[in-house]
């Protein structure tokens, strides 16, 4: 007889879910790194720019004026970013707690599982013992039987 566990279609279910919410974490993950690339970026471009107007060597007006519209689009851009990551850390919080009660609810019905299969197999193995020592029992019944039988036949035929 095979182990069946009745629950194994809700273990299915939420380990289906846990890979969901791990997935939706990743990919946050992964949005929250670009967002910080982006910013990385966006810093050096700010510093190179902020290097560049406060050199020595004299700009044209034109020139310095493009410079300082350049580096307020950056600043922009950085206020944009950092609120963008925020949002996405938040996010991933929320997403985090959400993993972790898939994780947890998972974990929960596969240790009812391995309980149930730890008591299937030591149910299995008392069914075994038990049948073996049927088998050794009926065996010693047997040449019980038949050491006793021994003698009785071995009369008969003298008596023959």
């Amino acid at each position: 007889m095979r182990f069946h566990f009745p629950l194994e279609g809700l273990l299915h279910v939420r380990s289906l879910l846990e890979d969901q919410a791990r997935d939706r974490l990743e990919q946050c993950m992964m949005r929250i790194g670009a967002l910080e690339h982006s910013l990385a970026e966006a810093h050096e471009w700010s510093e190179k720019t902020a290097r560049i107007r406060s050199s020595k060597k004299r700009l044209p007006a034109t020139e310095l004026q493009f410079i300082e519209a350049v580096l307020r689009q950056t600043e922009t851009a950085i206020g944009q970013c950092l609120q963008q990551k925020q949002q996405e850390e938040e996010r991933a919080r929320v997403l985090r707690a959400a993993y972790l009660l898939a994780r947890r609810d998972r974990k929960t019905v596969s240790t009812i599982r391995d309980n149930a299969l730890r008591q299937y197999e030591i149910e299995q193995s008392r069914r075994l013992q038990s049948e073996m020592d049927e088998v050794f029992l009926g065996k010693l019944l047997h040449q019980h039987n038949r050491v006793r039988l021994a003698p009785t036949e071995a009369s008969a035929e003298e008596n023959q």
